[in-house]
């Protein structure tokens, strides 16, 4: 397993009164190379359990590790790729410095921004280095973010809601664009979404939440071949089965 959570809780403070327990004793393997998909009902938690993954939130109780190291700061194996890319991207920078912002620290400006060339070339900016944010479209900008990502050479991607503010027509080229990319580096992913049919079009196994406090009811595997195709899979039988049955499950715990 390369992330793990075991048995962790989250609690927030409120005013006058005992804390607010949000999370309780989630226990989630992620194994190495795999795609994994975390759905929820609305104020579940998806978000803090992603946070607390990457080291930005603590945990009130049990243990995060990646790689077999405990997580109590972002750890250098694994990249946070926020929903919001218009503030993730720094917009006095050009697209080619926002991608070597990643690893100039490291390896100096110069070097970081020669070696920005090839992310964006992977994810189809190869011809926009030299614009600035503000000067391409969201899903545009949103390739900007995950180039940036895999600038940082990671083993690990954590997704939270990643495509949720882009149209429908630029979601489904995004999620070719990280099937692509994942099958060719190998990488492992966990994805925090709202969207069934993207985290079975995405996902090797799905951890379907609670309402609060959260736990986890259950985790599919999606039982799909790969390669996918974000619009063939859609009319498989099996992705058909799992649509229903997610839809069902959530649309019942949340009414």
């Amino acid at each position: 397993m390369l992330l793990e959570l075991d048995a962790v809780s989250k609690e927030f403070p409120t005013r006058g009164g005992p804390p607010a327990r949000v999370m309780d004793r989630v226990s989630l393997d992620v194994r190495a190379g795999e795609f994994m998909a975390v759905l929820g009902p609305s104020g579940c938690g998806k978000s803090t359990l992603l946070q607390m993954a990457a080291g930005l939130l603590p945990v009130t109780s049990g243990t995060v590790r990646l790689a077999g190291r405990p997580v109590t700061a972002p750890p250098p194996e694994a990249v946070y790729v926020f929903q919001q890319y218009s503030r993730s991207l720094l917009p006095w920078r050009t697209v080619r410095d926002n991608v070597a912002f990643a690893t100039e620290h490291r390896v100096g400006r110069k070097r970081a921004r020669a070696a920005a060339e090839e992310p964006l070339a992977q994810v189809g900016l190869g011809g926009f280095g030299d614009h600035f944010p503000w000067q391409l479209s969201g899903g545009m900008q949103q390739r900007v973010a995950i180039a940036r990502a895999l600038a940082a050479e990671p083993a690990m991607l954590l997704m939270d809601e990643p495509f949720s503010a882009v149209d429908a027509l630029t979601r489904l080229d995004l999620h070719a664009l990280v099937l692509e990319i994942c099958a060719r580096r190998s990488l492992t992913v966990l994805l925090v979404t709202h969207d069934v049919e993207e985290a079975i079009t995405l996902a090797d196994r799905i951890a379907v939440l609670t309402p609060r406090p959260t736990t986890v009811a259950e985790v599919i595997e999606v039982g799909i071949d790969r390669p996918r195709d974000p619009v063939a899979t859609r009319e498989l039988p099996r992705f058909l089965e799992l649509r229903h049955a997610l839809l069902d499950r959530l649309m019942t715990r949340h009414g």
